[in-house]
């Protein structure tokens, strides 16, 4: 569009003139108007991904143009070539000559965003889901096959994150479309809390003392126990409901205090072992095929059934509640078919067979990863440490291989009183505790198929303190974080790593 304030301000010239002359025109002169002013051009900037206005700057034969007030820019046509540069953050910069004057006095250009792609991967190069990726105003999430893809990106600073990986960043100058970057685990050595641990004062200082001292970095607090007792002041309406809340502390106490001390913070919630759920739910339980009764275990426990998903949400519910609070990750335990009895008897809503096995504990996985990753929460579960070495789910739906795709962390179950008198040839595996240790994770390590990694629970009893260290140092040296178990916080700073 051709602007036609030039007309105007000639038209003014004259009726000032006219005015304010005290000679006037002589006659017979000609009255010619002024020059018209040079027309000019509009240039317009898209985005070529949405058709948006992009806010540029533009550049004419290497002189800035300022737009106006609503964001156009004009540049006066002088009959001859412009050079035009148009840039703007977060997009291919675009330079054009004009040569002729355009039509209706407009041209629009639509620039193409910088995208950068790449993949992220775990240390061993492993594609990693759910990982955060920002870049200035540029953010995405990775997918299954840990690809990301951030469009409009400026040169700057990568920031990755994901629960239960370690917070990186990379430096990207632009000078490259595809960047493939690693995270790598976070490495938590912690200590098994039980709830009467902290309901003893001094014994819950104790422990805490015990962070300040030695190279613990994580406690693993119980919230939901053997028997489905909550142990924490839960606002869960069904906790309430069945009468299973046994507040032994208030979980934000917890928290404080272990954050004082810099402390990763697991929760550990059982899940299908439930007594006070079963009993509340039994149709939901796992029962007896001849009369009906709730199915016990020979400790006298009783079981949710893991093939009907109506057992799924009342122990996620509690895990949502946690992470909400602070909890950096949650350990589900007791995700497992039923064990410690004779399950012939037992009667599910699906098959009892090893695919019907697999498939629902992957669905409880599945569903609970869904639930708590959003909150930033990592997801861990225990397993048996006998299934890394297994080639079958050993009757309770624990695949390595397929529970890696899912989870965050596999934490087996590795005491040698788990293991009998002849085990890898072994007398006593007691006397063996570092072999038997290094044979389960090695076996395990060839088992993952995904993103997950393993830490092992570790004993503190039936071996003594320097077969305790020898084991951990095993582990650490490996790469891997480990836990410790104790029934009753006899932890010794002897037994663990020095600062």
């Amino acid at each position: 569009m051709v602007r036609s304030w030039p007309f105007l301000i000639a038209f003014g010239a004259v009726i000032l003139g006219a005015c304010s002359s005290a000679v006037g025109v002589t006659p017979g002169d000609a009255v010619v108007p002024p020059a018209l002013g040079a027309p000019t051009i509009e240039i317009v900037t898209l985005a070529a991904d949405d058709l948006g206005v992009v806010a540029a700057s533009v550049s004419a034969d290497g002189r800035v143009l300022t737009g106006d007030e609503a964001g156009d820019v004009w540049v006066s046509w002088a009959n001859a070539p412009i050079d035009v540069t148009v840039e703007a953050d977060g997009f291919h910069p675009w330079e054009f000559t004009i040569e002729t004057y355009p039509d209706a006095g407009k041209i629009e250009f639509r620039l193409e965003p910088v995208v950068l792609t790449g993949r992220v991967t775990t240390d061993s190069g492993r594609p990693l889901p759910g990982a955060k990726i920002v870049l200035g105003s540029a953010r995405d999430t990775t997918d299954n096959e840990g690809r990301y893809t951030l469009e409009r990106a400026v040169p700057g600073t990568i920031a990755l994150s994901r629960p239960a990986w370690d917070a990186i960043e990379y430096p990207w100058n632009g000078d490259i479309d595809a960047l493939d970057m690693a995270m790598a685990p976070t490495i938590t050595r912690a200590l098994r809390v039980a709830p009467d641990d902290i309901l003893d004062s001094d014994r819950w200082d104790t422990i805490l003392s015990l962070a300040d001292v030695t190279d613990i970095n994580g406690l693993v607090i119980d919230l939901k126990t053997e028997d489905g007792t909550v142990v924490y002041a839960t606002e869960v309406p069904t906790a309430n409901a069945i009468g299973a809340v046994s507040s032994y502390f208030d979980a934000r106490d917890v928290i404080a205090d272990a954050r004082a001390r810099d402390l990763y913070l697991i929760g550990r919630v059982g899940v299908f072992q439930d007594s006070f759920f079963a009993e509340a739910e039994p149709d939901h339980a796992v029962v007896n095929e001849d009369d009906g009764t709730l199915w016990r275990s020979r400790n006298g426990f009783a079981w949710l059934d893991p093939s009907d998903p109506a057992s799924f949400e009342y122990s996620i519910a509690l895990a949502e509640e946690a992470c909400r609070l602070g909890f950096n990750e949650i350990q589900f335990d007791y995700v497992s078919y039923p064990l410690g009895g004779d399950v012939s008897t037992a009667t599910f809503d699906g098959a009892y067979n090893q695919e019907v096995r697999v498939a629902s504990i992957a669905a409880f996985l599945t569903r609970a990863y869904a639930v708590l990753h959003p909150t930033g929460c990592a997801v861990s579960t225990t397993i048996l440490g006998i299934v890394l070495e297994s080639s079958a789910d050993e009757g309770v739906g624990q695949r390595p291989s397929t529970m890696s795709r899912i989870v965050d962390v596999l934490a087996p179950t590795l005491y040698t009183t788990n293991y009998g008198a002849g085990w890898k040839g072994f007398d006593d595996p007691d006397d063996f505790a570092i072999e038997v240790v290094s044979s389960a994770l090695l076996g395990g390590q060839g088992k993952l198929d995904g993103h997950a990694y393993i830490r092992p629970w570790l004993q503190t009893w039936a071996i003594d303190a320097a077969t305790q260290r020898g084991v951990q140092a095993w582990v650490s040296d490996d790469g891997m974080g480990w836990q410790l178990w104790s029934n009753d916080a006899s932890y010794s700073a002897d037994a663990l790593p020095r600062k």
